[in-house]
């Protein structure tokens, strides 16, 4: 799961996930000066979850306003490692492990220094393959033995029996580096996922707000702008001012590309309407398609029947059409073989590259996101929750101004006669 917002939100949101930890968090961060998630985990403490917390030993964390004694006094344990190059590539890469269950990672920050108004984004995984990784990352830092988890139903993670009994004959566990490698193009190919898939939704959403404004008050907006055009031609043809043809010439543009739009959105499947759980339902099964029918992900004798699956799912999240979902979910399990991991030869070089690639890849993704947020279409429909009660009050305001453009029509025709 892709959260996305202000750092606030994003701060709320790494909350709400220490709330529900039951049994361990383990917390590793360079710069940690945010009180309030400090607070967050002492509360985790207190309640008897075992916090770990790994920080850099500098200055910043030094001589910062928290009382780190305090979790060393509930129980908690706080590893400072030197704050030098051994250790600055595993601190860009923060994370939080809750109850070896999930993960959070991103570029979040735990630090009061950044900005509120930064849009920043967590990513929550539950894939054991991802979080195994991250518990042998935490332990290989703090120098303690790492253990396999216990999942549910009490049996052991499969890739963690595996990777303990490394050297045993397990091929496909060789070469932890080479593990490793692969293991961070999956979470790297889930960090790009989740961004497009929030950029889709964020698409998903303008679509349905412009089709339930268009039947809520489209008829209104067409007859407002026919009108508003209308008094400017009359305004420029007694005036005869530059200004006022100027003004006249714009309206008309304005209502020949709404009239446009209007033809362009009727020929448009009407989107259905969901209530929470269905969006949420829909957004993972969004997900998980994507992943499996994304044309690079595929092996290259279904790249053709790849991009066809894709533009349909496309379509149908748009239009939210969570049912033909359902059905394209079938289709595609039983139409495409899933490429391997490793297809190169060069195992290391095809990984390294890859990882460089999705490295860029996720740079411009985070700015079509960012784009998106800032668009006046995002900006319109994300400032107003209650989108019946804006329609209704836009309603009300075109009819005030289609009453006062008709008056001052009505004014100046009587004036031309007489």
């Amino acid at each position: 799961m892709q959260v996305q917002a202000h750092f606030s939100g994003i701060r709320q949101a790494v909350t709400r996930q220490l709330e529900g930890a039951a049994q361990c968090v383990r917390v590793l961060a360079c710069r940690f000066t945010d009180n309030k998630l400090f607070e967050a985990l002492l509360s985790c403490q207190r309640r008897g979850v075992a916090v770990s917390l790994i920080i850099s030993d500098c200055d910043v964390n030094r001589q910062s306003s928290i009382a780190w004694e305090r979790l060393s006094a509930l129980g908690g344990r706080i590893f400072r490692l030197p704050d030098g190059p051994d250790v600055v590539e595993d601190f860009d890469r923060s994370f939080c492990l809750i109850d070896n269950a999930s993960v959070i990672s991103g570029d979040f920050k735990w630090t009061r220094l950044q900005d509120a108004a930064t849009q920043v984004s967590i990513l929550i995984q539950c894939d054991e393959e991802i979080v195994a990784y991250f518990e042998r990352r935490f332990a290989r830092l703090t120098g303690e033995p790492w253990q396999a988890s216990e999942r549910s139903g009490g049996e052991p993670d499969p890739l963690a029996a595996s990777i303990l009994e490394h050297g045993a004959g397990l091929s496909q566990y060789q070469d932890p580096e080479l593990e490793e490698l692969r293991l961070r193009a999956r979470m790297m190919e889930a960090r790009v996922l989740a961004v497009d898939t929030e950029i889709a939704d964020m698409h998903r959403q303008i679509h349905l707000f412009d089709h339930q404004q268009e039947r809520a008050i489209g008829d209104l907006t067409r007859r407002f702008l026919d009108l508003k055009r209308r008094y400017l031609h009359a305004m420029y043809r007694e005036t005869q001012e530059d200004l006022q043809r100027q003004q006249a010439q714009a309206a008309d543009d304005v209502y020949r590309q709404y009239q446009e739009a209007q033809a362009d959105r009727s020929l448009e499947a009407e989107p259905e309407q969901l209530d929470p759980q269905q969006q949420r339902e829909l957004k993972q099964l969004y997900r998980k398609l994507a992943m499996r029918c994304h044309p690079d992900r595929v092996r290259d004798e279904d790249k053709a029947h790849a991009n066809v699956f894709f533009q349909q799912l496309q379509l149908l999240f748009q239009n939210s059409d969570l049912d033909s979902l359902k059905k394209l979910k079938t289709r595609i399990e039983a139409g495409l073989g899933v490429k391997d991991d490793l297809v190169s030869a060069d195992q290391f070089q095809y990984l390294r590259q890859h990882l460089k690639d999705l490295q860029q890849t996720l740079v411009q993704r985070n700015q079509q996101l960012a784009s998106v947020c800032q668009s006046a279409s995002w900006q319109e429909l994300s400032s107003k929750p209650d989108w019946s009660k804006w329609f209704e009050q836009q309603a009300e305001r075109l009819k005030a101004a289609l009453q006062h453009y008709m008056t001052e029509l009505n004014q100046l025709s009587q004036e031309l006669r007489a």
